[in-house]
């Protein structure tokens, strides 16, 4: 403790042992407080700790006095002044000259003068200010405290800006001004009376009743910020949530949002926690007044009495189960896209209900779904029909703890159950592509793999591999293919089986330079197999997206999923490189090709989806693919292609960069697809460039553009771009968005947004652009 001035030690002393036994031991009505929530004020037997340059006890008038630099640290309040005065008769402390005091809360005080109890629960100040831990500032000319947990300003101004640097006494960007503010530590809420709204010190509103959630309100109910919106088909909208705490456990959010073309859109959102996971119920439903605003013959503008329900779960059984669903019904098949119901706005919604297990070495996945397919242009539903509804698909793989032989033994398991309303397929020169069939058809797959690798003395390093499986297919489909140019296994029970036998040699060498070090390793590979059965013959649900590049070259099996099986005879040869230098460069790359032995080439039957044609490896000799890649400090690079097996012609070539740098972040990607040859289907090469790009320019201003570009068409099929402004107290972004729509000529295709928001207090939309620059990170 400091101390200066002429001053006996003992009364110095004595003056210093009598204020902490005053602070310490309270007043009685101090001592009988019962904690509540938003009490601060000290509890009994708190410890103080003084620091002044000068303390001044007087025995006559009961009076101590601390003055210069006094610093005062009592029940986790923090009290800084000139001078403190605490009178021990009355039981108040005043404080006076550059008065700064931190609650327990994390409020900062500022004030010219203070007076309040010794248990800092009552008193009053005059001209200050509070700075909150989420940096809102309330000003005032003066303040009266009552009860620990109220505190009512006069004259008071809010607002969540940082005053300028340059002039702090010029207006912020805005703030409230009102005839009374009321901080309420009970409700968690700031309450202000005849407020006015002033955007740089011109009052812009008037609001006779404000109410705002204070900095550590965790839950309470009432209004949240009102939004508003404007567009074409809506007209102008203003939204108003309501928020309710219903108990400890459940609460839930009702929103009304009223439309000037449309009427009245409500929502209600319920939220239920357990001990081991939550429920969430949404409704949402209209009457549209004027469903002719919207494009005509859409489902916009066909339908009027409009709404949805949608429900999510999650319940974690045990540290490895989890049982959940996500699901929604609605309608018609475009109620939550347009009117951007949140969770449920996508043009795909997938609902579902699933079991999964996961476990070191073990993963188990059971879920059942179906896909809203939300398309206005589509008001007879079609592309809805044509989604197959999966009840249920089974995921399992287990690899084994104990070796086998010595090998590792993994066992996987797939199947499915699924039915469609309606056959998707496409009608193309040639034969048609199937990719579902009305009616219903079922799965159920086997697996057994095992491999061990060996190492010989030199580094060779060779891996046998045997496998075995089993298929069981029901098929029961409405109309059989008629343009086909395979053969159909018809309705019906079917089992298959594929047997594998295969060796794997590589031989890694590692080279070191006195920066780098260099790994090149080269890989063969050979498969024996029967040829498969039913070969294309089947429906193929699960196999479709296949494309033979760099990644999947040394797969024993190229299908992307179970509903085909690679069979013959069959070797991989390639190549792989790894370098790393000691500056942070890395480097790697991958080539090779593919070559059919013996037996039945399965890239060559023909296949009801065409998943196969013009693959790359139809022929016995495959065509070469390759990937190279680059990366360094925030820069990558990586292209992979694939090359015709007789001139080296790119088939199908694909690049992608990328850069973070500082305040710079781009993507970049190159996509090119060659139309097959000889080409009797008169189909078109595919060439596409889509690039996105974000910059922050300054410490508040951001802008961020996307772009995809058809380079065969040479028309853009997606443009978008992003201005963001955001400091401390509010944001500002303008998006512009074009889709190309060649299908619709009726309906605009470009969409342009803008947003302002206020921290705290709420903010306002126009547009209906979804660009992420269009929301505020607070």
């Amino acid at each position: 403790m400091r101390r200066s001035g002429v001053i006996a030690l003992a009364s110095a002393l004595s003056a210093g042992v009598a204020l902490c036994a005053i602070f310490a031991l309270s007043t009685p009505e101090a001592s009988a407080q019962v904690a509540i929530p938003g009490n601060i004020s000290v509890q009994d037997g708190q410890k103080m700790l003084l620091a002044a340059d000068e303390l001044i006890y007087n025995n006559d008038t009961g009076v101590v006095v601390a003055s210069g630099s006094v610093q005062i640290d009592y029940g986790n309040y923090k009290l800084v002044a000139d001078r403190v005065e605490y009178d021990q008769t009355s039981g108040r402390v005043k404080a006076s000259g550059s008065v700064e005091m931190v609650e327990p809360t994390g409020n900062r005080i500022y004030a010219d003068n203070l007076d309040v109890t010794d248990t800092f629960s009552d008193g009053f100040l005059n001209a200050l200010r509070i700075e909150t831990p989420d940096n809102t500032r309330i000003a005032a000319e003066s303040a009266e405290r009552s009860s620990a947990t109220m505190t009512t300003f006069n004259n008071g101004v809010y607002t969540a800006c940082e005053p300028c640097a340059e002039n702090p006494d010029r207006a912020p960007f805005w703030q409230v001004k009102a005839r009374r503010v009321t901080q309420n530590g009970e409700t968690k809420t700031i309450r202000m009376e005849h407020a006015t709204f002033e955007l740089f010190g011109m009052p812009i509103a008037y609001l006779p009743y404000l109410e705002v959630p204070d900095h550590d309100a965790k839950r309470k109910s009432g209004f949240l910020a009102p939004s508003y919106s404007s567009s074409d088909e809506f007209g102008h909208g203003v939204k108003v949530p309501y928020y309710l705490v219903i108990s400890p456990y459940m609460d839930a959010t009702f929103t009304g949002t009223a439309y000037s073309k449309q009427g009245f859109l409500g929502e209600a959102e319920f939220r239920r926690n357990f001990a081991n996971g939550e429920v969430v119920l949404r409704m949402a439903g209209i009457s549209q007044r004027k469903p002719e605003e919207f494009t005509p013959r859409t489902t916009d503008a066909l339908e009027t009495r409009r709404g949805m329900i949608g429900s999510t779960g999650q319940f974690r059984i045990n540290p490895r189960w989890t049982f959940g669903w996500d699901a929604m019904i609605q309608s018609d098949n475009n109620f939550s896209r347009t009117y951007a119901i949140d969770g449920y706005s996508a043009s795909t919604v997938r609902s579902e209900v699933y079991l999964t297990g996961l476990s070191n070495r073990s993963l188990f996945d059971l879920r059942a779904y179906r896909f809203d397919m939300q398309e206005a242009n589509d008001p007879n539903d079609l592309a809805e029909r044509q989604q197959a509804v999966v009840h249920p698909s089974l995921d399992y793989r287990r690899t084994f703890s104990d070796p086998v032989a010595g090998g590792e033994l993994t066992l996987d398991v797939n199947g499915y159950s699924l039915s469609r309303k309606t056959n998707e397929f496409k009608i193309q020169t040639g034969p048609d592509r199937y990719k579902g069939f009305a009616g219903s058809n079922s799965r159920l797959s086997a697996e057994l793999e095992w491999k061990r690798t060996l190492t010989a003395m030199n580094g060779l390093r060779l891996t046998p591999i045997l496998a075995a499986r089993g298929d069981m297919n029901a098929v029961d489909v409405d109309t059989a293919p008629t343009d086909y140019n395979g053969t159909f296994a018809g309705n019906g029970s079917h089992t298959r089986g594929m047997v594998t036998a295969g060796l794997e040699a590589s031989y890694p060498v590692l080279m070191t330079t006195a920066g780098s070090s260099h790994v090149l390793e080269p890989i063969a590979q050979v498969f024996v197999r029967p040829d498969e059965q039913l070969a294309g013959g089947i429906p193929n649900e699960d196999a479709q997206s296949f494309v033979f590049d760099a990644t999947s070259l040394f797969e024993r099996d190229k299908f992307s999923g179970f509903d085909r099986a690679e069979g013959g005879v069959r070797a991989n040869v390639g190549m792989r490189y790894t370098g790393s230098y000691d500056n942070g460069f890395q480097t790697q790359a991958v080539f090779g090709q593919s070559y059919h032995l013996a037996g039945l080439n399965s890239f060559a039957a023909p296949d009801l989806s065409q998943a196969t044609r013009n693959s790359g490896l139809e022929n016995d000799v495959s065509d070469y693919v390759g990937m190279a890649g680059v990366s360094y400090r925030g820069f990558s690079l990586a292209t992979s292609a694939r090359f015709d097996k007789d001139d080296f012609r790119m088939e199908r070539t694909d690049v992608r960069a990328g850069l973070s740098a500082g305040r710079l972040s781009t993507a970049l990607t190159y996509s090119e697809i060659k139309a097959p040859r000889p080409n009797v289907f008169a189909e078109d090469d595919r060439r596409e460039v889509t690039a996105l790009a974000t910059l922050k320019l300054h410490d508040y201003w951001s802008v961020a553009g996307s772009t995809s570009y058809d380079l065969v068409d040479e028309k853009f099929n997606r443009r978008a771009f992003g201005l963001l402004y955001e400091d401390e107290c509010f944001a500002f972004s303008l998006a512009y968005e074009h889709t190309r729509d060649d299908a619709n000529t009726e309906a605009r295709d470009w969409k342009i947004g803008a947003r302002l928001s206020f921290r705290t207090l709420g903010g306002f939309a126009q547009g209906d652009v979804s660009s992420p620059l269009l929301k505020p990170s607070f």
